[in-house]
């Protein structure tokens, strides 16, 4: 009924290593720069209830979203593994071009919702988290996927205070210190996405196995 502990944990470690809430420090904290502490202050808390409320979408609807586009879990892991790879070898080279592009992190100065755009999609709860997510609930009980929600909602206050943190955090940290932690995540999710397209491909193709 839940998750193994296996299963939990691999969980936990990809979830955390795709919203990696310390590598995400220095992107936030450009974006707040210029702005009262008050605002960003706002601005990470909106970002992490915006991240709440898309994951925990993603949690207990996702089985939905995917049964009436006739998708399979296996093909899911596929799909997903290749994106979590996408994801963790752009984090492995330190590249942002993943979570966002210059033109959004202009645009995001001068809108008040930045918290939610860029912040949370794509770069919180992009398309790797979602991913994530809904491979872990399918065909979960009530239970397991409420262990998965619980998860979410830590996860979810630890960016919120990190974020609020953001500048010191970052000025402490410096940069060379934050690129070591985006590659450390970056191959924990090579890792983990290599398994999640296996087990993928090998329920799609049996022969494989």
């Amino acid at each position: 009924i839940m998750l193994t502990e296996g299963a939990l944990f691999t969980f936990v470690a990809g979830l955390f290593a795709i919203v990696n809430p310390v590598g995400n420090i220095g992107i936030f904290a450009s974006l707040t720069q210029g702005r009262s502490g008050d605002d960003a202050r706002y601005a990470a808390w909106t970002c992490a209830v915006a991240c709440v409320v898309t994951l925990l979408i993603a949690t207990w609807g996702g089985d939905y979203v995917l049964e009436f586009f006739g998708i399979t879990v296996d093909a899911l892991r596929a799909a997903g593994g290749i994106i979590v790879l996408l994801i963790g070898l752009s984090m492995l080279a330190n590249n942002e071009e993943h979570r966002h592009t210059e033109p959004d992190r202009e645009d995001a100065k001068s809108r008040p919702t930045f918290g939610t755009v860029p912040l949370v999609i794509p770069i919180v709860a992009g398309p790797g988290n979602i991913a994530t997510v809904l491979v872990a609930v399918q065909h979960q009980h009530v239970l397991a996927k409420a262990e998965i929600s619980g998860v979410i909602l830590v996860m979810s206050i630890a960016v919120g205070i990190l974020f609020s943190l953001g500048k010191p955090i970052a000025d402490r940290l410096g940069v060379a210190c934050m690129a070591v932690v985006t590659r450390l995540m970056g191959m924990i999710l090579a890792t983990i996405a290599i398994t999640m397209l296996a087990i993928g491909l090998k329920g799609l193709m049996p022969g494989l196995a």
